[in-house]
């Protein structure tokens, strides 16, 4: 795992407890801090799902690697 994966956790857990432990006096500070940390903490697994190739398109791209020939050798 790269650190910056670990970071973003770390982050994110720790700005979610921040956000809960202010949630008592602040509600909506909290809230929006808590939710603002789990979106940071999660934030490698969905912003790969939106950013990386659909398996359509995965598929299309396999495909397509095995189509192409070699160049003979000369």
């Amino acid at each position: 795992m790269a650190p910056s994966i670990v970071f973003l956790h770390f982050i994110g857990v720790v700005i979610v407890i921040l956000g809960l432990t202010l949630r008592e006096k602040r509600r909506t500070l909290g809230t929006a801090l808590a939710v603002a940390g789990f979106l940071i903490g999660t934030a490698p697994v969905w912003y790969g799902h939106f950013v990386g190739p659909s398996p359509s398109e995965m598929r299309q791209m396999q495909i397509q690697q095995f189509m192409i020939p070699d160049r003979p050798a000369e």
